[in-house]
């Protein structure tokens, strides 16, 4: 008897379209999501202190780029304003909801 085998097409379900971060009206921000910039992204994280504002600037950076992350440190935010970020930007890089987001980044830093 001959086999034919199965081809499974996710070719619909791959795209290279980018999460976006809107932070104002003029302020959009693609995320980069790619695997290796995401791979980055977690050795940072790996040991990091998310009130360490230094790792915050590094994470927008790599994933924001550094046009962005001027801008951004030109808005003069507060830390907590900074955490929201991150958990947006998590939240865009994971496929979660904002709040899930949030709920997780509250659970691992108790803040």
């Amino acid at each position: 008897m001959l086999r034919v085998s199965k081809v499974i097409d996710i070719s619909a379900k791959l795209t290279n379209e980018r999460p976006k971060l809107k932070l104002a009206e003029d302020k959009v921000y693609e995320i980069d999501d790619r695997k290796n910039t995401i791979i980055k992204m977690n050795q940072k994280l790996k040991n990091a202190n998310l009130d360490d504002i230094e790792v915050i600037d590094e994470i927008i950076v790599l994933l924001l780029g550094r046009k962005a992350a001027k801008e951004i440190n030109e808005m003069d935010l507060s830390i907590s304003n900074y955490h929201n970020i991150m958990i947006a930007i998590m939240a865009a890089v994971t496929g979660e909801e904002y709040e899930t987001a949030e709920n997780h980044f509250r659970e691992q830093t108790g803040i």
